[in-house]
């Protein structure tokens, strides 16, 4: 005992020193970071300020010798200052990227106290959200193991990446891609914060993590012998961690599935050849290609599945298994902003809109010439994690012009968590980074289900709203592998892929390089319309030649009858061709099958008063069915009404619809008191609101006419069927009239969108 004492105070004065000696140091390199880089920024600035003005000026001079020696051609007095304009223009913008970055990188080095005064956009999720958790231990190991991660890093990017990329831009004709330098920097990828969630399965763990990762890599490659680079390569996102299923063996969990929830921002800094497309418009270009590449890796609906234990089948962890599916309904937008300005009259704008959730992002049609659309344009996503993901709505001008971009008119962004929860939502919403407009939509959250009735429900709907691309139910495909493959080419292996299509949506595995046993283990998910009469079909195809390699289509009204709508995995057999059936070719795939069900809800219906203040009067109809959508009532067509219309008996195609107060959904002359309503009401299906002649119309001099009214609140549209006219008087026997009947909604009677004309029925009074 007396021996190791001393031992323990010589390590305890050893360590002291050195813990302080560190600490020191990292305080004063953060202190002196900040000042010293805004002083090389502002040197760097006005330097570069100063070389621009001495190459303008060189530039000028050079044109005037060339002129005044009469050396070129009069085109270049116009090329040469254009080129200049140009060069002045690229490096404002590259130095204003170059010190964003510089910024970014700061942040992930600096210490998090000192930097609170930034900008709001860089600080960490903890800052803002209680819920989440700083994890500055994770990032202390992160730092210390850096330096062997970027090594393991980039040996596997050299064997692994660089071949695949190669073998990629072969298709493009691009040959000779190789790595000549692959350093992954010194800064280590930061986690802003951790977010365990709790009220989840009790075979899984869910946890998201705020990524920033703003390396000062420096990355150079070749490209057909022409050298390029990517340096400063910065990225930020919302990554989460699934944990399952949870195993009472070692390693206690199965496997682990990492994604973003939405797209990731993406920032970097191009060097050798490539840097002529550092400029404003072609660099946009590539960013784009760029984030679709790692949307298509990570980025909901793809995943990065893990397969942890061998004692969980491979298919379970890399099933897609979506919580259920988001309805999108575009309706209308009012008062944007003016792009296209005009000498004469008002300026007008040709808006569309693109909706985004994750990976997915769908596009309307452009409305021309209108400050106020009406789209009426429905989408639907599978969404795979509803907490936490966004959907965002960006709507744009389209310019026909050639290379121009297309202008902003802004944007909005709902949270796909709480649609989930309400089950329907229908709101006018406040366009964010412009002046000022609104956007209509409505969204509603539809459950998956195994109950067939649901099924039935889906297909009314559908029928009901006259819409052919809605869905009634999903299937979800996992595609293990094929065997037994043959030849595309003499004396070669086939290089593999699989192109699965559901109706009109196709998607695709990774190809595989020369195998005839490929092994893919990637799922799908694909939104069915109609599973009683649509199939799936499976094609093979050698990435190469583009040879179709085998065929397999399966019927879907198959998996109707099977045990819980699913099949295992197990080998099917693939058609080479038409009449010769290779039974040595086999597709290696499962499927599973759900309905989707609309969520039960209760609503409050005082709670559609807000919507009555909105400006578009049609949104009455919406408060008196904001919970039921549709329900049945009547009209009569005499004249002289001021009562409350009478409820008539609904017909056996509309008795499904809920039991309501007659004063809660339509009344004339008179309006229902907030004490008449019923307080709740549980939705359950969607009809139209119909209006129908209850008893023959009245006996009037100039003859009656029976027609049925039938509003769609869903989808805002007015139905009209004219059913006959009777009783039409004839002034003289010997000219029988010609009848028709003309449509007008008031007050816009000369707008030929609200005029409609039957058709002349020949010596008839009653039509």
């Amino acid at each position: 005992m007396a021996d190791q004492q001393p031992q323990e105070s010589v390590s305890t004065t050893e360590t002291a020193p050195v813990t302080a000696a560190t600490t020191t140091a990292v305080d004063n390199e953060s202190s002196d970071v900040l000042p010293v880089t805004d002083d090389v920024v502002e040197k760097s600035t006005f330097l570069q300020s100063v070389t621009t003005v001495v190459f303008s000026l060189a530039t000028t001079a050079l044109v005037y010798a060339l002129g005044y020696w009469r050396i070129a051609s009069a085109s270049t007095w116009v090329v040469l200052p254009l080129m200049a304009c140009v060069q002045v223009v690229r490096d404002r913008w590259r130095q204003a990227g170059r010190v964003r970055r510089r910024r970014a990188q700061l942040f992930a080095t600096s210490d998090e106290k000192d930097l609170i005064a930034a900008n709001v956009s860089e600080l960490p999720s903890w800052v803002f959200f209680p819920d989440i958790h700083r994890a500055e231990w994770l990032n202390q190991i992160l730092k210390q193991m850096w330096p062997l991660i970027s090594v393991y890093a980039q040996n596997t990017i050299k064997k692994s990446v660089e071949p695949m990329v190669a073998e990629s831009l072969r298709e493009y004709k691009i040959n000779n891609f190789a790595f000549d330098k692959l350093r992954l920097g010194s800064i280590a990828p930061k986690i802003g914060g951790v977010k365990v969630y709790d009220k989840v399965s009790r075979d899984q763990i869910m946890l998201d993590i705020d990524v920033i990762f703003a390396s000062d890599c420096d990355i150079s490659f070749f490209v057909s012998g022409i050298p390029c680079g990517i340096k400063d390569f910065q990225m930020r996102g919302m990554m989460r961690i699934v944990m399952r299923p949870l195993l009472t063996v070692s390693p206690l969990v199965g496997g682990m599935q990492i994604f973003f929830l939405n797209q990731p921002d993406i920032d970097y800094d191009l060097m050798g050849v490539a840097d002529v497309l550092d400029m404003p418009g072609l660099n946009d270009v590539l960013r784009k290609v760029i984030s679709q590449q790692v949307a298509a890796t990570m980025v909901l609906p793809n995943k990065l599945p893990i397969v942890l234990s061998n004692e969980i089948a491979t298919h379970i962890v890399k099933l897609p298994e979506p919580e259920g599916v988001l309805r999108v309904h575009i309706v209308q937008a009012k008062n944007l902003v003016a792009k296209d300005m005009k000498l004469i009259g008002k300026g007008k704008s040709d808006p569309y809109v693109t909706v985004t959730l994750g990976a997915q992002q769908f596009k309307t049609p452009t409305i021309n010439n209108d400050l106020n659309p009406k789209w009426d344009y429905w989408c639907e996503f599978a969404s795979f994690s509803p907490r936490g993901q966004v959907l965002k709505l960006k709507l744009y001008d389209e310019d026909d012009m050639v290379g121009k971009k297309h202008s902003n008119l802004g944007r909005a962004t709902l949270q796909v968590g709480s649609v989930a929860k309400i089950g329907e939502v229908d709101k006018w919403i406040n366009l964010e980074d412009t002046k000022h407009g609104m956007i209509h939509v409505r969204l509603q959250w539809l459950e998956l289900t195994l109950d067939k009735n649901a099924l039935k429900r889906a297909l009314t709907e559908t029928q009901e709203l006259r819409i052919t691309n809605m869905s009634s139910a999903i299937v979800m495909v996992y595609i293990d592998s094929a065997i037994n493959l043959p030849n595309a080419r003499a004396q070669s292996k086939p290089d593999p892929f699989v192109r699965v299509t559901v109706g009109q949506t196709s998607q695709v595995t990774v190809g595989k390089l020369r195998t005839e046993r490929p092994v893919y283990e990637q799922g799908f998910t694909f939104l069915v319309s109609n599973p009683e009469t649509d199939s799936i079909e499976f094609k093979v195809i050698d990435q190469k030649t583009n040879t179709q390699l085998g065929l397999y289509v399966y019927e879907l009204s198959k998996l109707l009858f099977a045990n819980k709508m699913q099949v295992e995995p197990q080998p099917y057999d693939l058609i080479i061709d038409s009449k010769n059936q290779h039974h040595e070719s086999k597709l290696l795939f499962c499927l599973q099958l759900k309905f989707l069900k609309k969520m039960p809800k209760l609503v409050d219906i005082t709670d559609g008063e807000d919507i009555v203040t909105k400006p578009l009067s049609r949104q009455t109809s919406v408060q008196s069915n904001k919970s039921v959508n549709s329900a049945i009532t009547t009209v009569d067509v005499s004249e002289n009404q001021s009562s409350p219309v009478n409820v008539s008996t609904p017909t056996e195609a509309m008795s499904r619809t809920p039991s309501i107060k007659r004063d809660s959904m339509i009344s004339r002359g008179s309006t229902s008191g907030a004490g008449d309503q019923e307080p709740l009401i549980e939705q359950t299906e969607t009809t139209e609101l119909l209006c129908e002649s209850p008893e023959p119309c009245g006996t009037g001099t100039l003859g009656s006419i029976k027609i049925t009214l039938a509003f769609s609140v869903t989808r805002q549209r007015l139905n009209v069927t004219i059913h006959k006219v009777v009783n039409l008087p004839i002034k003289e026997p010997s000219n029988i009239p010609d009848p028709y009947v003309k449509l007008y909604i008031l007050p816009k009677k000369d707008n030929s969108n609200t005029k409609r004309k039957t058709e002349a029925y020949k010596d008839n009074c009653n039509p």
